[in-house]
């Protein structure tokens, strides 16, 4: 993500989303994720975790 490939980092995450990993549970406050909450993706990835959008 620091270097802004974002398509890498999604890859990562759907990676971690069918592995069940617990960590997708803090989606929403590692600040580290800050700039993929504007893409689609995020949101889309966050519903399917299960958490509050």
């Amino acid at each position: 993500m620091g270097l802004g490939d974002h398509d890498r980092a999604f890859a990562h995450l759907e990676e971690a989303y069918a592995e069940r990993s617990n960590w997708l549970l803090m989606l929403r406050s590692y600040p580290i994720l800050d700039q993929l909450r504007p893409d689609p993706r995020f949101e889309d990835l966050v519903r399917r975790v299960g958490l509050p959008t």
